[in-house]
C-alpha cells in the first residue's frame, strides 16, 4: 500500500460506514434495496444530490431527509438509471413481433390466450 493510499484508507472506511447507514435508512425508511448496486456508482449519484442541497456528510443528509421528506423523490430521480431506449427502439419491437411473441405463443399453444403487461411511466404517471 502507497503512502497516499495509508492516508486515505483511514478517512474512506468511516465515510463508507456512513453511507452504508444511509442505505440502512433508506432500506428501513422507503423499503428501497440498493444492495445490487455497484457502490461507487451509488456513492457518486448520492454524492450529487447531497451537493446539490448543501450537505457534505452522510449522517448529516439522514437527518436532512428526516426534516424534508419531500427529497426523497429528488433523490431516488439521481440515484436510479430510468432506461426507456428499449421501449423507443424499432429493432426491439420488431424483433419482438418477429422472433419472440411468436415462439411464446406457439409454446403455449392455442388454449392460452396472451395477457400483455402495460409499463407506465417511471415518474409514475
Amino acid at each position: 500500500m502507497s503512502t497516499e493510499e495509508r492516508q486515505r484508507a483511514p478517512v474512506e472506511e468511516p465515510r463508507k460506514n456512513d453511507f452504508v447507514k444511509l442505505l440502512e435508512y433508506l432500506k428501513d425508511t422507503r423499503g428501497f434495496d440498493f444492495s445490487g448496486y455497484k457502490l461507487s456508482s451509488l456513492m457518486r449519484r448520492v454524492q450529487k444530490r447531497m451537493q446539490q442541497v448543501g450537505v457534505t456528510s452522510h449522517s448529516d443528509y439522514i437527518d436532512f431527509l428526516e426534516v424534508h421528506p419531500d427529497e426523497f423523490n429528488p433523490l431516488f430521480n439521481t440515484v436510479l438509471i430510468n432506461v426507456t431506449a428499449f421501449f423507443r427502439d424499432p429493432q426491439a419491437w420488431q424483433a419482438l413481433r418477429e422472433r419472440i411473441l411468436p415462439r411464446i405463443l406457439e409454446e403455449k399453444g392455442p388454449s392460452c390466450s396472451p395477457r400483455p403487461w402495460a409499463i407506465r411511466n417511471s415518474g409514475g404517471g
